[in-house]
């Protein structure tokens, strides 16, 4: 068996809630399974991820280190969740419109005038070809 992604969602859960009670209640899941899946996810990667002092879980340095790691790889998580939302809303990208000089000068520089053709046309609203 390999590392999962879901191993790493529930060590970071568990390093961003500070207890495995807060990450099973984070992801929805049971305290047991949380417990389960970290201890297999320390087996893995053959490092002891967490102290166990009186029922506690405190991270170890190699711990904080990977967390590190973890918070980079979701926050590029987050940046392609907000690209292609951008996408979908046409907030990036480049429109090249052809058109004779006499419309560049009257026709388009009027507000809203762009936004209204796209928004009518069904090419630029599905992104369907």
């Amino acid at each position: 068996m390999s590392v999962t992604l879901r191993h790493i969602e529930v060590f970071h859960a568990v390093m961003t809630t500070g207890s495995v009670t807060g990450a099973a209640d984070m992801l929805k899941t049971s305290q047991p399974t949380v417990s389960r899946e970290l201890a297999r996810f320390e087996y893995l990667i053959q490092i002891k991820l967490f102290e166990r002092i009186r029922g506690r879980l405190r991270p170890t340095a190699h711990a904080l280190q990977l967390f590190e790691e973890v918070q980079r790889a979701y926050f590029g998580l987050d940046r392609i969740v907000r690209t292609a939302t951008s996408l979908r809303r046409f907030e990036q990208g480049q429109l090249s419109i052809v058109c004779l000089p006499v419309f560049s000068q009257s026709l388009l520089p009027q507000k809203g005038n762009v936004e209204r053709v796209l928004s009518e046309n069904e090419l630029f609203r599905t992104g369907a070809k």
